[in-house]
């Protein structure tokens, strides 16, 4: 017999106890039928019968029946008789004394607290704590082997409807196996067959959980992710502002790899900062000449012609020189709007070429190459400001850069074109990492890599933040899901997500009362 089975049969004493308590209270309490005062004996009735000699009836004498004589009747030991003596007779009948009764409600409070306690028991306090992070499979493996993930689609049994929560379609999180979950994590409590779901309502923080015994097939969502209330947040901020046109609307379907950390044992997670690798990046700068930037598919190639066109716009394409500019700085404005005029005009060409050639061929990346190499022989000319430090006067200085280049101080395109490839990337890749290239896995891989590590999911262990409502002995952590740039998602001011349940419920399976917070 296991634990669950275990609770079950606690819980079912619990009730039949409690039902006894019930039927106790009820019979102390039931009206009683006052004792009438016994009747006198009637008399005896003379009994005429026809051609028979009258019989006078004999009268026979009361006889008392002491209760020695009775209990030898009865074969047993007569009771013992108080003295009567020292008793005075009461004037007033006393009036009966109502039995002390707790309420029903403390009854209830006092047998849950019991079914608490005893599942706590139940889950072998003294076995080594465990707790699991869901690490993301960095590179996936093959689709059998795959048998928890976050985002993307739930395997829900034939026929079941998808989840609602007040009425409306409700957000898929994560589904995790219940086989592949340690022995004693969560204290032993919980099922360790079929697979637990998570889904979240699409604006509020509120939960459901099920349990299934048997997944199914993958099932899509009923819905598009525009709700701009909701928790699509894609990385680099993708999810509003201009650039929200450019974004995958769907949560990547990640794989993760359920790995227990005992007490002692190093943890895949990190406190690290989750911006730090893109900062490193945009600070240091790059060129997306490199082939590990370069579009995959006609999909990343005509948005990054999309993009490109419209920062265009941004060239500074004539000379506006302020009322009494020297000569000197005139003649430099000049020769910046010059080398920014014919970048524009090469640059359409490109994209108009791009558009005809995504209508009738197929992608290529040697075509993507030529195209890279193109744009990277376009150059575009910026006036960079400083102060000089001795003198405080202003500085003017005209830089001139490749169109693939990114500097920190000279944004014109390249980082957002960089921001939706990463974005494109990340999903191309989960569905087959063969769609990336080599050169693109080995700048992307890494990078996910690092964001995983700082960005992970976790279960069992106590949260990593602030909780208002938690309390250690009642609580157990069901699932804690971080604000995540990887996985398109952001929870509050960039906080985590908390779902909780009562020990109680998880030692016999109920997954009606689960809590979500939101820890800061």
């Amino acid at each position: 017999m296991n634990e669950v089975e275990s609770a079950m049969l606690m819980l079912a004493g619990a009730t039949l106890a409690f039902l006894g308590i019930a039927f106790a209270i009820w019979w102390s309490r039931r009206p009683r039928p006052v004792a009438a005062a016994p009747r006198a004996p009637r008399a005896p009735r003379e009994i005429r019968l026809p051609k028979l000699s009258r019989k006078a009836v004999p009268e026979y004498e009361e006889v008392e029946i002491s209760p020695s004589r009775l209990a030898r009747i009865r074969r047993t030991d007569p009771p013992e008789m108080p003295d009567e003596s020292g008793y005075e007779a009461d004037s007033e009948p006393t009036a009966a004394v109502e039995p002390v009764i707790e309420p029903v409600e403390a009854t209830l409070e006092t047998m849950a607290s019991e079914v608490a306690a005893e599942a706590h028991r139940m889950g072998n306090p003294d076995a080594e704590e465990v707790t699991l992070r869901l690490v993301p499979q960095i590179p996936p493996r093959d689709a059998i082997s795959t048998n928890s993930w976050i985002g993307g689609r739930p395997h829900l049994p034939a026929g079941t409807n998808w989840p609602k929560i007040d009425d409306q379609p409700a957000d898929f999180l994560a589904q995790i196996n219940c086989a592949d979950l340690p022995q004693h994590l969560w204290g032993g409590l919980g099922p360790r067959d079929g697979a637990l779901a998570f889904f979240i309502h699409r604006r509020k923080y509120a939960v459901s959980v099920l349990h299934l015994h048997e997944p199914g097939l993958p099932v899509a969502p009923p819905f598009t992710l525009n709700d701009p209330e909701g928790w699509f947040a894609p990385y680099g901020r993708l999810g509003s502002g201009d650039l929200a046109s450019y974004a995958v609307r769907a949560f990547p379907e990640w794989p993760v790899d359920l790995v227990a950390v005992h007490p002692g044992e190093a943890d895949p997670r990190s406190e690290s900062d989750p911006a730090e690798p893109g900062a490193a990046l945009y600070d240091g700068g790059y060129d997306i000449a490199d082939p590990a930037f370069h579009p995959f598919d006609w999909g990343s190639m005509t948005m990054m012609v999309t993009l490109l066109e419209q920062r265009l716009d941004r060239l500074t394409a004539e000379a506006m020189p302020p009322p009494g500019a020297a000569a000197e700085h005139v003649s430099e404005m000049e020769q910046r709007a010059a080398i920014n005029r014919e970048a524009r005009t090469r640059a359409e060409e490109i994209i108009a070429i791009i558009r005809d050639s995504a209508a009738r061929a197929d992608f290529s990346a040697a075509d993507a190459t030529a195209v890279m190499a193109g744009l990277h022989a376009i150059r575009w000319a910026k006036a960079i400001r400083s102060v000089d430090p001795e003198t405080g006067a202003e500085q003017v200085e005209t830089i001139i850069l490749p169109l693939t280049t990114h500097r920190a101080d000279a944004n014109l395109w390249v980082h957002d074109y960089q921001t939706i490839l990463f974005d494109r990337a990340k999903h191309a890749w989960c569905a087959n990492p063969d769609n990336l290239s080599a050169p693109a896995r080995a700048l992307f891989e890494p990078w996910w890599q690092a964001l995983a590590e700082r960005e992970m999911a976790a279960m069992g262990h106590q949260p990593f933040r602030h909780l208002i409502d938690y309390d250690e002995e009642r609580d157990a952590v069901l699932l804690e899901l971080p604000t995540s740039g990887l996985m398109s998602r952001i929870f509050g001011d960039r906080d985590n997500l908390v779902v909780t349940i009562d020990r109680a419920n998880l030692a016999v399976g109920d997954f009606s009362k689960v809590r979500a917070q939101v820890s800061s």
